[in-house]
């Protein structure tokens, strides 16, 4: 075997694992073009275009009147449909959501192709291609509702069968009574699960609680998670969380926010009373300060083809933890006299006396030893 057949074998290997194992947030448009009477349409132009980004895709029905338009970004699309004989289709407002199937039939009705027909009709909300028990958050969602972190995590409980432990914090995220070790977190198609701890690696949840975002939300285009997955996705029983990030457009658009929080505002601290109670002195009140600012902004950089697309986020936070505590004063052993109950005795001090006590002890008189 040569070198060259060896090394082309391989790559193949690798693609094929890839092809396997790899899933992708791209969801694909579908559907059945017939006539009024119920007859299939073979041959029937279906023009599909991302209306953000101007991108293309054209593609013929089959002998049954099939068409299937996969690998697409998610995003708002606009169907055209052409045929000999028929009028032409148009629908505008088709919203893809992330790593779902969005069947579109089309009716058509005999006429001139330079007669068109708009269909305004609104998509039903029932998921028709398959029984996967699951939901999309949206951009606008992601942004409207409470997220308290700005983490995208804290909004995936919010569907059936998801909770997290209050507090949040490393390992808190279940499904369906599945441990947290099986959640499945996917970004763009890349595998995003820590080979390791088997949570998140953007966002890890820390031992002590939830981080500062590393993956601002402004950045998300939508995601969805699945609580019972399809076999598609395998390995993982818990729920699969696929996000999708957001792209650059034919127009420029972006962000820019700042979330404070200040101690100026906030009431006392229990822990941290107005009088110290061991003192007596006025006690400040414990500093608590969050500052969480950022922006996004994309664009084309030749438009209906190339775009770009970038986001920033940070955090300067400064908490000063309140509590009160007393510490028992150490004493030496029953030695040097003090309070052996209610104190903590002082070893090293101990050991001393000790030592001083032996040294100080009088000879006593010789034996001899026959």
């Amino acid at each position: 075997m040569t070198l060259l057949r060896r090394i082309a074998i391989c790559l193949f290997a690798f693609s094929a694992v890839g092809v396997v194992y790899g899933q992708s947030q791209e969801g694909r448009i579908l559907g059945t073009v017939t006539d009024q009477s119920g007859g299939l349409v073979k041959g029937a132009q279906v023009t599909i275009t991302n209306t953000d980004t101007g991108v293309v895709r054209t593609l013929e029905t089959n002998d049954a009147g099939d068409y299937v338009a996969p690998s697409l970004a998610p995003g708002p699309y606009k169907l055209v449909v052409e045929a000999t004989g028929f009028k032409k289709i148009e629908r505008a407002g088709i919203r893809l959501e992330v790593a779902k199937d969005l069947r579109l039939d089309v009716t058509m009705q005999p006429g001139s192709v330079s007669e068109t027909v708009t269909v305004t009709e609104q998509i039903p909300l029932v998921e028709t291609t398959n029984d996967t028990l699951g939901g999309t958050f949206a951009n606008k969602s992601i942004n409207d509702l409470p997220l308290n972190g700005r983490d995208f995590q804290n909004l995936v409980v919010l569907r059936p069968g998801v909770q997290r432990t209050t507090g949040g914090g490393f390992l808190s995220i279940s499904s369906n009574g599945n441990r947290p070790e099986d959640n499945n977190f996917i970004v763009d198609g890349t595998d995003n699960n820590d080979p390791y701890y088997a949570t998140t690696v953007i966002n890890a949840e820390g031992v002590q609680g939830t981080p500062g975002s590393i993956l601002p939300i402004d950045a998300i285009q939508e995601f969805n998670a699945q609580e019972n997955p399809p076999a598609e996705y395998g390995w993982k029983p818990g729920a699969i969380v696929n996000l999708g990030i957001k792209s650059g457009t034919n127009e420029v658009h972006g962000t820019a926010y700042d979330f404070e929080r200040n101690n100026a505002f906030d009431a006392r601290n229990f822990f941290n009373p107005v009088t110290d109670p061991v003192t007596g002195a006025a006690s400040p009140q414990r500093g608590l300060r969050l500052h969480q600012f950022g922006g996004s902004i994309g664009g084309p950089i030749i438009k209906n083809k190339t775009f770009i697309f970038g986001a920033y986020e940070a955090i300067r936070a400064q908490v000063g933890n309140s509590f009160t505590a007393t510490s028992p004063t150490t004493v030496s052993s029953s030695l040097a006299g003090g309070d052996q109950v209610n104190s903590i005795p002082d070893a090293q001090a101990s050991v001393a006396a000790a030592c001083a006590g032996a040294h100080s002890r009088e000879p006593g008189p010789a034996k001899s030893v026959k």
